[in-house]
């Protein structure tokens, strides 16, 4: 039939071989305008999914040509849709699970491969047969200067103290320590002297595991039922533990809070925030690490999809983990609680769904509130405390510099300037010298906090949705494939030092930096590499 129409409309036999082509080139064209567009306009995992779309809009339009349209003969149609099914059949039946990076890439874990969970237990066993486990030394339990005992530091800042580095890792490499499998999760480490603290799952169990910095291996461990699993994000834990005068403090994804003796991992208490709260889960899992301040074990877990009673944080009594303060009404978001004095005044911070607030940490009264939001709701990346009355902000939305007065007894915020200049969407960026450095979109880049104007922007620090520190007038950055870097902190231009892969896989935990020796991790494995110094000998 096909063929007749064909042969008595030869202009119209033209344009149906023209479909597949024209699918093509207008697929083509989809993709120039979405990768040409500027970053202000379309975020990089917008691209990706849009790309996406087109493709397989082109694929279905050359489908239906092939099948409808082309004039093959039926035996063939037939061969190729079965070939077709049996590849799609044996590709889904081979896939054991798909990842997504921050910016909708995926990678495919296939089922000929050995599993995380098949590695991760190989290790455990390999330890278990030796004389692993190593006492926590109850002579180092307060935390120096050098230490970073919660989520990014003593100032939640990302600014390290310590030792300078070296500035050149070609002459002078890192050296790793140690490097094996670990369980799932986005969780950091927590340090003080030789003792790291994280959170990881290890199938149906969320554990608190304390290892020892210089060999990597167990001093203790805490385990309790608990399983948070989402397709994008992916499954595990998210929240830093934090270590506060002797005890450990962790929170799972699924609301449980727990205490522990840091020196030997015994139970002290255990909640679970959400249902003390009143309220349900985030998306993506409670994410915000917890913040110990003045006898009380603060926490975010917001009031969505709760009651009237339901809060937006909760002041959990350290000696007994009750409720004690209950402050807010906001939904929740990613980032997590920190503690700053502006204008004299100590005050919780929170950036949650609705933006970034202040409260008094012993009440819980609000007392100011700057609105923020972004899309779905994270709000993820630290705020910046620039000093006693200003602050900067950052998502996917943008970033902005807000400024704070006090009048009578009243706050006033003021936003100075708000642009698309610099948007981290949950990588932190860190301030030195009157300059913000941060991922935008993945990518390094240096911003004036006087004007707001970016100073440089560079595809060479294409670093993904990865993490940074600043040590001195170095930045170290943990990049989204687990590469880790050493940068200058300058804004003059960019200038990467160095470069190692530290550890494989999707990256978005926080990196640490104690006395010289970087702790790395992801939802494969960790690593310590230990960096050169500035004043080491040759």
């Amino acid at each position: 039939m096909t063929e007749n129409v064909a042969a008595q409309f030869p202009e119209w036999h033209l344009r149906r071989r023209a479909v597949p082509i024209v699918a093509v080139l207008l697929m083509l064209a989809a993709w120039l305008a979405l990768w040409t567009l500027p970053s202000e306009h379309l975020d990089r995992g917008m691209r990706t999914t849009s790309s996406f779309l087109a493709a397989v809009l082109a694929a279905v339009v050359v489908g239906v040509w092939y099948f409808g349209m082309a004039g093959v003969s039926r035996r063939t149609r037939a061969v190729t849709a079965l070939a077709l099914l049996i590849l799609l059949i044996g590709f889904l039946g081979s896939l054991r699970r798909v990842e997504f990076s921050g910016d909708m890439q995926p990678t495919f874990d296939f089922r000929w491969q050995t599993s995380r969970e098949a590695k991760l237990d190989s290790y455990l066993a390999s330890e278990q047969k030796g004389e692993n486990i190593v006492a926590v030394s109850t002579a180092v339990v307060q935390p120096s200067a050098e230490d970073s005992p919660c989520y990014r530091g003593a100032n939640t800042a990302g600014i390290v103290v310590g030792p300078a580095l070296a500035r050149d890792w070609q002459k002078h490499p890192p050296r790793c320590l140690w490097r094996h499998p670990c369980g799932g999760g986005y969780a950091s480490y927590a340090v003080i002297g030789d003792s790291a603290v994280t959170l990881e799952q290890r199938g149906p169990e969320e554990v608190v595991v304390c290892y020892d910095i210089s060999t990597g291996r167990h001093r203790w461990k805490y385990a309790y039922p608990a399983m948070f699993s989402e397709k994008l994000g992916g499954d595990g834990p998210r929240a830093t533990p934090a270590i506060h005068d002797r005890c450990v403090y962790s929170l799972g994804a699924a609301g449980d809070l727990v205490k522990l003796d840091f020196t030997t991992g015994e139970l002290e208490w255990r909640v679970n925030i959400l249902a003390e709260n009143g309220s349900g889960n985030l998306e993506w899992g409670m994410s915000g690490s917890p913040l110990v301040v003045d006898g009380q074990v603060i926490v975010n877990p917001g009031a969505q999809q709760g009651t009237e009673t339901s809060a937006d944080v909760l002041g959990f009594d350290d000696a007994d983990g009750r409720v004690v303060t209950r402050a807010g009404n906001a939904r929740s978001s990613y980032s997590s609680p920190m503690l700053a004095t502006l204008l004299g005044v100590p005050q919780l911070i929170i950036f949650d769904a609705a933006g970034l607030a202040g409260f008094d940490p012993a009440g819980g009264q609000s007392l100011w509130r700057v609105p923020w939001t972004s899309d779905f709701d994270i709000n993820a990346a630290q705020p910046v405390v620039l000093d006693d009355r200003h602050i900067v902000i950052t998502s996917q939305a943008g970033c902005a510099l807000i400024e704070f007065a006090l009048a009578e007894g009243h706050w006033i915020a003021t936003q100075v300037w708000r642009n698309r200049q610099m948007k981290c969407s949950y990588a932190n960026p860190v301030a030195r010298d009157g300059f913000l450095y941060g991922l935008d979109e993945g990518i390094l880049a240096c911003l004036c906090l006087k004007t707001g104007k970016r100073a440089w922007k560079e595809r060479a620090g294409q670093y993904g949705h990865g993490q940074l520190l600043l040590a001195g007038d170095l930045l170290l950055v943990l990049s989204e494939k687990g590469e880790l870097a050493l940068v200058e902190a300058t804004p003059e231009a960019f200038r990467e030092l160095g470069r190692i892969q530290a550890i494989d896989g999707k990256t978005w935990n926080n990196p640490v930096l104690v006395r010289g020796r970087a702790l790395v991790r992801n939802h494969l494995e960790m690593a310590c590499y230990e960096l050169p110094l500035a004043d080491a000998p040759e």
